[in-house]
């Protein structure tokens, strides 16, 4: 059965903030004719600030969302013309659209198009328009690159053990003895078919990306399961899944509905 390959995790929110405050700074200062020190005096500019903050913020996060769902769906590598046409059409097409919009209530409540002897204030769509397009770019090479790095450790997922902590002791535990792995308290757990426990220093992000994927399945923010630890599974309504595990955990343990197609594909065997 073939899996498809997770959707990379883009780890840029610090750089997402600091694009906001500059766009927002760039936006305040934009057609007012002032110098940078004499705005910085004057309130109404802080007032604007916070106004072009907000108009920054939504579209880079905008672009963010629409490229994180995308690449769930329709994978760059996978259907290429399909995804250039959607990533276009709603990462930059839809976002410029509504950008102009949110522009023209911004620069009419500012009274910035009324300024005389500034042409520039005429212009302050490209303003937005371009780091709009020029951030889908980033995005695109930023998915190439970590797609690149995932193709270096994915000849390593061929490995046959874990390394998990029991006191001073590491031990390497054969991945086909492992039934699933937890987080509770800020501590991830790794259960053999024997119940044995011990505690794993790896988070489960990390775990979700070496793992094979072919017998391991990340089913909630919480717990990674091995094939062989699901005893049976039934419908808990809305499309959830109620998972029945070997050894038994103390907890319901769910299946989203996000991931319940997925995961019945995945125990399909």
């Amino acid at each position: 059965m073939e899996i498809k390959k997770l959707p990379v995790r883009y780890l840029d929110q610090f750089l997402r903030i600091l694009l906001c405050t500059t766009a927002a700074l760039l936006l305040a200062m934009y057609g007012s004719g002032a110098r940078y020190l004499d705005s910085l005096s004057n309130n109404p500019f802080y007032i604007k600030l916070l106004a072009a903050f907000f108009i920054a913020a939504f579209f880079l996060e905008f672009v963010h969302q629409v490229t994180f769902q995308l690449d769930r769906k329709y994978d760059w590598k996978e259907k290429p013309l399909l995804r250039l046409l959607l990533q276009f059409s709603l990462g930059v097409l839809l976002p410029g659209v509504i950008d102009l919009f949110f522009l023209t209530i911004y620069q009419w409540y500012f009274e910035i198009n009324t300024v005389q002897g500034n042409p520039s204030t005429h212009s302050s769509f490209p303003l937005m328009a371009l780091p709009v397009f020029l951030f889908n770019i980033y995005y695109l090479i930023y998915y190439h690159i970590l797609r690149k790095q995932e193709s270096k450790p994915s000849k390593q997922t061929q490995r046959k053990t874990l390394l998990v902590q029991q006191g001073n002791r590491t031990i390497p535990i054969p991945l086909q003895d492992i039934r699933y792995i937890y987080h509770r308290n800020r501590i991830n757990y790794l259960v053999t078919a024997s119940q044995s426990s011990y505690f794993l220093n790896e988070t489960l992000d990390e775990l979700e990306r070496k793992l094979p994927q072919d017998d391991f399945f990340r089913i909630n923010r919480k717990m990674i399961i091995q094939y062989q630890a699901c005893q049976d599974f039934r419908s808990n309504g809305h499309g959830k899944l109620l998972l029945h595990l070997s050894p038994s955990f103390p907890d319901d343990i769910t299946v989203s509905q996000n991931k319940a197609g997925k995961f019945k594909e995945w125990i399909r065997r």
